[in-house]
């Protein structure tokens, strides 16, 4: 390659990382909104990409993806949810085009204000402890449901306490990225799509029509 190839490659390299890099959220949180997070400060939300919609995990991330629960009236990560929740923050890591959803949620007792208030406190405590944890806060959204959609219908601590949760709902990536990552067809596919099949066939003129001696005519067609 001349010199005149090799810069024209370079820019073109760099033109390309950029680009990428444009369409592709972060994955770790900068130290200082670690830092920030760690310390208790308020990081804000970002607003989630066009295209993105959040469903339940898959069977095999939800083993990871874990419910949190909370202590009554009560938004503090308790000791038992911060395994949970570094488990959860490798699995981001792993998962560099993955956004979470936090919900939160409470149990049935207190108004419907107040409940969506502490779920809200509840959602932004886990994104802020998964912050910490390096997860970028691009890819970590938040919303409140307080009482409205409880996992257990009875009235007693048992069930209050599977109530009093942050869950998680995912997003695998938007259309841009599952198209990105859909495999190329296979070979015999291409050479199929690339090869110009063409067939020839002699065919007879009307009498009248009838071709000099020693002249051929054929059809061509695909």
């Amino acid at each position: 390659m001349d010199r005149a190839g090799l810069v024209l490659f370079v820019i073109a390299a760099i033109v390309f990382f950029n680009g990428c890099a444009r369409h592709r959220p972060d994955v770790m949180a900068d130290p200082d909104t670690r830092l920030a997070a760690l310390e208790g400060y308020d990081i804000p939300l970002a607003e989630i990409t066009e295209g993105r919609a959040f469903v339940e995990p898959r069977p095999e991330d939800a083993l990871i993806l874990k419910n949190v629960h909370f202590d009554f009236d009560d938004s503090s990560i308790r000791d038992d949810a911060k395994p949970v929740l570094e488990g959860i923050a490798a699995w981001m890591t792993n998962n560099p085009r993955a956004e979470l959803m936090i919900e939160g949620h409470c149990d049935e007792r207190g108004t419907r204000e107040y409940n969506l208030a502490l779920g809200e406190r509840r959602a932004l405590s886990v994104r802020s402890h998964l912050i910490g944890l390096g997860v970028s806060e691009r890819r970590l959204h938040t919303i409140s449901y307080g009482k409205e959609k409880p996992l257990c219908l009875e009235s007693n601590e048992a069930c209050w306490q599977r109530n009093r949760r942050a869950q998680f709902r995912v997003s695998y990536g938007t259309d841009r990225d599952r198209r990105a990552e859909l495999p190329p067809p296979p070979a015999e596919v291409r050479r199929q799509i690339d090869r110009e099949v063409v067939r020839e066939e002699r065919v007879s003129l009307p009498r009248d029509e009838e071709a000099p001696r020693g002249r051929a005519i054929h059809r061509y067609y695909q």
